[in-house]
């Protein structure tokens, strides 16, 4: 459907109907049909349980003859994924559900994921944001539950109290990374109350820290790809993380840790909450992390914020998303099909309004009425500088796909060559330098190509 056809409908029906077919919540069979049971696994914190749940509650309202069951498994270490092979194995699999990337491109190359061609016709590439097409091969898994950029969070009273500015929310006037360290030194303070520029200062007694930091990928990688860095060559057939752009914004990375004393090592980030409620608790200053993390910030009571990332060249975040897939052995596939659709239309749920998810379709970072169905909807929790911070930097500033997105075997690439070798950088037992080339080379057999 066209965007005009999109705006026509969200004006005369109150709902948006999308080319990959966005479910309205009316009853989608009639009510003497045969009733049919659903499964819906899916991973997440406490505050996307409940908005998950919420939104399946809708359905099952409005839809009486298609019934959901969500499944809440919790994400850690292999969790999951060892629960759906078990419930695969058994002839169990769920209906319809949330995959990692690297889960669902093995998956779907063994035929357990549905193939939604049939459903989805050609899918019109250019209408979605990067990284939300999933394609093994000739295997159209669909498209991912929503997006989502790398942000920098903050606690504002913490930034007043030092007398630093807040992150920048627009991209063209987005920190240096000098700069960046420098306002973090500014807001890490011991327990004396020095800041990390005092001679004085003591790095083993920090009481609040300048910023925290994912080790995952999503944590370092956009500051790869702001330096010029890239994650493979061409054609996939070799790691390139050791070339001087990547290794020098990676060894900023560790240095933040050991040498800046403005972010908590491995072994302290173990025994401490997670970001939101160490800047609650106004134990951090700062903490990046996904756009997703939005419904969580915005329960915590306080006066918080979101900026652009730091930059080494040029302003660049990178944009996530999650594969949501349905899986081959549904014995309703095109009931499953009716609420895949449903579960990621802003329309109609809430997790969007609730800061959880942000659209997958340009169409709502650009066109008025559709920005009022998230982002600048009634009771939204976005933050205003979420125009600038997430819609903007989303469209203008993410030019290149992550690389679980792109590349064949990154599963093993990651758990086997890259992962343990960012560890060893986090862990302070090697220099960006020797880890990369030591990641480089682990991973040179592994190298299968792109999709």
């Amino acid at each position: 459907m066209t965007t005009f056809s999109r705006r026509k409908a969200l004006a005369l029906a109150g709902a948006v109907a999308l080319a990959t077919g966005l479910a309205a919540a009316t009853p989608v069979l009639a009510q003497d049909c045969e009733k049919v049971d659903l499964t819906f696994t899916f991973w997440g914190s406490v505050n996307e349980k409940n908005d998950i749940e919420n939104a399946v509650k809708n359905w099952n309202t409005n839809n009486p003859c298609i019934q959901v069951k969500p499944m809440h498994i919790p994400a850690t270490g292999t969790n999951y994924v060892q629960k759906l092979t078990t419930m695969i194995a058994s002839n169990t699999a769920p209906d319809i559900g949330y995959l990692g990337e690297n889960q669902a491109f093995q998956w779907a190359t063994e035929g357990k994921i549905l193939d939604l061609s049939p459903y989805m016709g050609e899918t019109p590439d250019q209408q979605y944001i990067k990284s939300t097409i999933y394609k093994a091969g000739d295997t159209l898994m669909g498209t991912g539950l929503a997006t989502g950029v790398m942000l920098i969070y903050y606690n504002k009273d913490v930034f007043d109290a030092a007398g630093v500015p807040y992150p920048p929310a627009k991209a063209d006037e987005a920190w240096t990374w000098q700069q960046f360290v420098d306002n973090a030194k500014l807001l890490t303070k011991d327990r004396s109350g020095k800041n990390a520029t005092d001679p004085a200062f003591d790095p083993n007694a920090i009481d609040t820290f300048g910023v925290t930091l994912p080790s995952w990928w999503g944590g370092w990688y956009p500051y790869v790809m702001s330096n010029g860095g890239q994650f493979a060559n061409e054609d996939g057939t070799a790691l390139t993380l050791n070339s001087p752009e990547a290794v020098e914004a990676l060894q900023g990375f560790q240095d933040l840790i050991y040498v800046d004393h403005v972010m908590p090592n491995p072994t302290q980030t173990s025994s401490l909450p997670t970001g939101d409620v160490l800047m609650q608790s106004r134990k951090v200053a700062m903490s990046m992390d996904g756009m997703w993390r939005v419904t969580d910030f915005a329960k915590l009571g306080i006066n918080w914020g979101v900026g652009v990332l730091p930059k080494w060249k040029t302003a660049e975040t990178v944009v996530l998303s999650v594969p949501k897939v349905i899986f081959s052995q549904t014995k309703h596939p095109k009931e499953a099909y009716e609420f895949y659709k449903y579960i990621s239309d802003p329309a109609q749920v809430g997790l969007f309004k609730s800061g959880l998810w942000a659209p997958h379709e340009k169409a709502y970072f650009t066109e008025p009425d559709l920005l009022k169905t998230w982002v600048q909807a009634e009771g939204s929790a976005y933050p205003p500088e979420a125009m600038d911070a997430i819609v903007d930097y989303t469209l203008n500033h993410a030019p290149q796909q992550a690389p679980v997105y792109q590349l064949k075997n990154i599963g093993q690439i990651m758990s086997e060559a890259v992962e343990p070798n960012i560890q060893q950088i986090m862990n302070n037992k090697a220099t960006a330098q020797d880890a990369m080339d030591k990641a480089v080379a682990t991973a040179q057999p592994m190298m299968q190509g792109r999709w």
